[in-house]
């Protein structure tokens, strides 16, 4: 089984427990990418990527200086945003690293799709946002590698990631495939509704539990019980999981 999460937008420097951090799988694709972003100006980033200027000179200074030929910081302690605060990789022991290795798969628009270990630099850049690579959208630069890579195993993928993240494999996942979804839901005034922050942070807690309690088994994850959710049967299907907040738990 491997979890699909996303990226967040900031990051933050860190250092792996044990070991060498690995190399990215894709990164002559990023070599691509990092040519086109580079061509901005720090007020064409503010538009870009809807940013502060403040924030615009920082993402300039960082595509500028950014070699990612170079050893970077593992991606799973890079990221800092609700769903890494949650899944807190900080206190993971070693058997805890060389499991999420396995079983966790990180989105990126710029590295296109990384294992925990693999080091990277910090970078500001989306999916969604209007850049485009020989003459392509990220979106259709990376078609359909991202998907070959998460289902070349065989197993089942779990997709914890957001809808921007989610497109780089909803578009090829074929019948054959174990591709479930969960949905992590919010009574508000009598509708189920999705929270953003919440679910978030219902994320970063599912991709925790499943390296904590060394899962592998998709069914496992209907023991799901972080801050009140429950696996709701009657909302899920084959395809989707369900888990509705009943209160803090």
């Amino acid at each position: 089984m491997i979890a699909f999460l996303a990226p967040a937008k900031n990051m933050q420097p860190g250092a792996l427990p044990t070991g060498i951090p690995g190399r990215p799988r894709f990164l002559e694709q990023t070599g691509a990418i990092l040519e086109a972003v580079k061509e901005y100006q720090p007020w064409q980033l503010e538009q870009l990527l809807k940013l502060s200027p403040e924030l615009a000179w920082e993402a300039f200074a960082r595509h500028q200086d950014l070699n990612p030929e170079l050893p970077g910081v593992p991606a799973l302690l890079a990221y800092k945003g609700l769903a890494y605060l949650h899944l807190n990789p900080q206190d993971f022991t070693a058997g805890d690293f060389d499991f999420a290795e396995r079983s966790l798969r990180i989105a990126s628009a710029l590295y296109g799709l990384l294992s925990p270990k693999d080091g990277i630099h910090p970078y500001r850049l989306e999916l969604r946002c209007k850049l485009t690579v020989e003459g392509k959208s990220l979106y259709r630069f990376w078609g359909d590698t991202v998907y070959r890579a998460a289902f070349r195993s065989g197993d089942a993928v779990v997709n914890l990631a957001s809808r921007e993240y989610a497109q780089l494999l909803l578009p090829f996942v074929k019948p054959a495939d174990s591709f479930i979804t969960c949905d992590f839901l919010t009574p508000v005034r009598g509708k189920l509704k999705t929270l953003p922050a919440r679910a978030k942070i219902a994320r970063g807690e599912m991709a925790r539990f499943i390296v904590k309690n060394r899962l592998e088994d998709p069914e496992e994850l209907k023991r799901f019980s972080r801050d009140g959710y429950r696996f709701a049967e009657g909302l899920s299907s084959t395809s989707r999981f369900a888990f509705i907040q009943h209160g803090e738990g």
